[in-house]
């Protein structure tokens, strides 16, 4: 599939068919050209499909947004847990120094 060759075939300048011109003329004199045009290529599984892509985008980007928010909360608990063993440490370094001090 070359879309670049699909788009130019698309955009390719053509001749209108016999009768085109006289034919809008027509309809402009008539009245018609100020209707709105039936669409009846139009089906309501445009606005369904629509609806359901729409639906699941949302739903991705708050699963998204979801994972996220549990990411950065098992983040902040590991560095809360990292602190308070760093603390226990310290505390026991420095009973250890005081204890080093008080025997000497």
């Amino acid at each position: 599939m070359d879309i670049e060759r699909d788009l130019n075939d698309a955009l390719r300048r053509r001749e209108a068919p016999a009768g085109f011109a006289s034919r809008v003329m027509a309809r402009i004199e008539s009245g018609e050209a100020d209707a709105p045009a039936a669409h009846p290529e139009r089906k309501p599984w445009r606005a369904i499909a629509a609806a359901i892509l729409l639906t699941a985008v949302l739903g991705g980007w708050a699963a998204h947004q979801e994972s996220e928010r549990r990411a950065g909360e098992r983040a902040r608990d590991e560095v809360l847990l990292a602190l308070r063993i760093t603390s226990e440490k310290l505390h026991e370094a420095r009973e250890q120094v005081n204890e080093i001090g008080t025997n000497h």
